[in-house]
């Protein structure tokens, strides 16, 4: 059983606060997981090569082809694709927000929620291109993913946005270099 599972059984379908959450994942041990053991533990696609799940976030591991030109990267990005490229996909990466702007944005997206609860219909020609997009709005090689995709069900999103699995980096991977997220959300925060 997953950390979701464990969370969704002890929610009893009543709507919670993001603190509750916090204290709940701190509890169950979350906070020690790392992204591959959530991976591992949770609902995945079939293999590195599929795609990741529409309407769902996916969190994956991923290390882009030009690591040396970002000023940084996330090599767990926890994405809510929103549209298909040529080699790849284009979506809104949760981790470049600090925790308060993630929850505003995950509940900004909520019009989006399907009739079933278990997706949303955010579409890049649906979502407006306002401020708390720009930071978030990542494009991503499928060449370049390394890992098999969590699918996270609408259901189970805030929980996930919760989750201290990001992880920064700047420079060629063989030399890279810890970012701290602190540098990430304060530029982010300079884009809002």
């Amino acid at each position: 059983m997953s950390l979701f599972d464990d969370i969704k059984n002890s929610a009893e379908g009543r709507e919670l606060s993001a603190r509750w959450y916090r204290n709940k994942i701190s509890a169950l041990g979350g906070n020690q997981m790392t992204a591959a053991q959530h991976i591992s533990l949770g609902s995945v696609t079939g293999n590195i090569q599929s795609r990741p799940t529409y309407g769902m976030m996916n969190l994956y591991r991923y290390h882009p082809k030009y690591d040396s030109k970002y000023k940084y990267y996330d090599i767990y990005p926890l994405v809510l694709p929103i549209k298909s490229v040529k080699d790849g996909f284009v979506g809104l990466n949760f981790h470049y927000l600090s925790v308060p702007y993630r929850v505003k944005l995950l509940d900004d997206l909520k019009i989006f929620e399907s009739t079933d609860g278990t997706k949303l219909n955010a579409t890049y020609s649906r979502i407006r291109m306002g401020d708390m997009i720009k930071p978030v709005i990542k494009r991503y090689n499928s060449r370049f993913v390394q890992s098999m995709f969590l699918r996270i069900p609408f259901e189970d999103m805030l929980t996930a946005i919760l989750l201290p699995v990001q992880r920064f980096y700047n420079g060629p991977i063989a030399t890279r270099r810890a970012v701290s997220e602190r540098v990430v959300h304060r530029d982010s925060r300079s884009m809002i």
